[in-house]
């Protein structure tokens, strides 16, 4: 076989595939959450006891009835949420460094080993589960060393020389090269989405910032607590406002229960938002809400562009700015496939050869995909006929 058919020949099996693969994707699964005021009915300015861990939807037939509650340490302070750019409100809760506030309480880190496994007295099946994640909103007052959220010393957020920085497998740091604005909102999430080899990944507004960690694993030890607001060790505190701490669990149990795969798009509260996220409007490159000419020429701009982070190929708004429609971190065949379906079900002119004028057999390869692009509605007609 001629590299020419060879070529060919994988295409047409990559585009069969997009044509018929599920356009629905798994995602990971709420197993607690912290509102940060609105569950025990918190109001603007007034001291912090508790916050309460708000039921969570039913999971494996069980309901939520075992609360993680964390428990305020020298009163923060409850304050009503504005500006947030997802249009979030309600109450959060704030933290004043120099008065040495946090909130802790039990932790998750490795799923497994936490309160909330069957094993340790709880009431779900997280036995083989590692893989998880959280994310928070953060509004800092200052810009100073200082841990934000501490999930034990395995997980967590800091601000480290004004930029945030990701804490991953015993306290070791990764620095990202976003600076840190005084009393500005930031949505981050840390993830561990896919193994030890994945490493994990923090997000700092969609923007994948700092990813490491993929050369060992992180410890399951839980002596260390969970504290929102300093480190565990009490040696650095924050200062500022954190509201909707989500914690989120991914993969399969050893007894086959899944749990769901990281999918950034729903995963990640930033993306998911049609506010301040992905708009929901199919092949919309630009992210403006419109599918026309200029997501076209954001795709060719972006065409075979891989998101690196940390040397971690990683799928976030900025790879999908790029023409990412998949989300898998590069812009590629397939979701040239994706925009192309997009454009002739929009009566938009497609993407040609010479637009890609730089791709291994570009009259080949635009064809295949306009043409298999083309087949569901084409089956669909003849369905009906």
């Amino acid at each position: 076989m001629n590299i020419r058919r060879r070529i060919l020949t994988t295409l047409i099996v990559i585009a069969a595939g997009m044509c018929v693969a599920d356009s629905t994707f798994a995602n990971g699964t709420l197993i607690r959450w912290h509102k940060m005021g609105e569950e025990e009915g918190g109001t603007n300015n007034t001291a912090v006891g508790t916050t309460l861990d708000s039921p969570v939807p039913i999971i494996d037939g069980i309901a939520d009835i075992q609360p993680l509650d964390l428990t305020a340490a020298n009163a923060p302070t409850y304050r009503t949420i504005v500006g947030r750019p997802d249009g979030g409100g309600g109450i959060g809760i704030e933290f004043n460094a120099a008065s040495s506030q946090n909130l802790s309480g039990s932790s998750l880190n490795w799923p497994q080993q936490s309160a909330l496994n069957a094993t340790e007295g709880g009431i779900y099946d997280l036995t083989g589960i590692a893989d998880r994640g959280f994310q928070f909103w953060v509004r800092p007052t200052s810009t100073a060393d200082q841990a934000i959220v501490m999930d034990t010393l395995q997980h967590g957020v800091r601000i480290k020389s004004g930029k945030f920085a990701m804490v991953y497998d015993n306290n070791a740091e990764y620095l990202s090269n976003i600076t840190v604005a005084a009393n500005t909102w930031y949505h981050v999430e840390v993830v561990r989405p896919a193994g030890a080899g994945s490493g994990s990944r923090m997000y700092v507004n969609g923007i994948a910032a700092a990813a490491g960690g993929t050369s060992s694993d992180y410890a399951g030890d839980q002596v260390t607590p969970l504290t929102v607001g300093s480190s565990p060790d009490n040696t650095q505190y924050f200062s500022g406002i954190v509201d909707d701490l989500r914690m989120f669990v991914l993969g399969t149990t050893n007894n086959g229960l899944n749990y769901g795969a990281f999918n950034f798009a729903t995963d990640n509260a930033f993306a998911a938002s049609p506010i301040s996220g992905i708009k929901g409007v199919a092949g919309d490159v630009t992210n403006n809400g419109i599918l026309d000419a200029a997501d076209k020429t954001a795709f060719i701009a972006g065409w075979m562009d891989k998101r690196l982070v940390n040397g971690v190929q990683i799928a976030d708004m900025q790879s999908r700015s790029q023409g990412d429609l998949n989300l898998d971190g590069i812009t590629n065949i397939q979701d040239l496939l994706l925009l192309q379906n997009a454009l002739i079900g929009a009566g938009i002119g497609t993407i040609t050869a010479a637009d890609l004028g730089g791709v291994p057999e570009p009259t080949t390869l635009v064809l295949l995909l306009t043409a298999m692009a083309a087949m569901p509605r084409r089956f669909r007609r003849s369905a009906r006929s």
